[in-house]
C-alpha cells in the first residue's frame, strides 16, 4: 500500500517521488525470498515454497515491466496488474499462515 502512496504522490504531486518508489521497491525482493528460506528451515508445507516464488517471480516482473516499459509500451500496464497480483497473493498467503496455525496443521 505505501508503493501505490509513493507512486500516488509522484503522478500527482511531484515527479521526483518516482525515486522513493523505484527505491522502495528495491526492498520487495528480500520478503519472498526470506519466505522461501524459512520454509525450507521449518519444512513447512509445499504450498507455502510455492507461494513464496510465486511472490519472487511477481517481484522480478514488477523490475522487468518498470525496466522495459520505455522500449515495450504495453509491459507498463502490466506493472499495475502485477503489483495487485502480489498484494493478493501475500494476503492468501498470510490467511494460509493464520488458518494453518489455529488448526495446528502438521507437515
Amino acid at each position: 500500500m505505501a508503493q501505490v502512496f509513493i507512486a500516488g504522490m509522484a503522478i500527482f504531486v511531484d515527479a521526483a517521488d518516482w525515486a522513493a518508489h523505484t527505491n522502495f521497491a528495491r526492498v520487495f525482493i528480500v520478503f519472498p525470498v526470506i519466505v522461501i528460506v524459512f520454509s525450507f528451515i521449518a519444512r513447512l508445507p509445499f504450498s507455502y515454497r510455492l507461494k513464496g516464488f510465486q511472490q519472487l517471480a511477481m517481484v522480478v516482473l514488477m523490475f522487468v515491466t518498470a525496466g522495459l516499459s520505455s522500449r515495450i509500451g504495453f509491459l507498463s500496464a502490466l506493472h499495475p496488474v502485477i503489483a495487485v497480483a502480489m498484494f493478493w497473493s501475500a494476503i492468501t498467503l498470510a490467511k494460509q499462515a493464520a488458518t494453518s496455525r489455529s488448526e495446528g496443521e502438521t507437515r
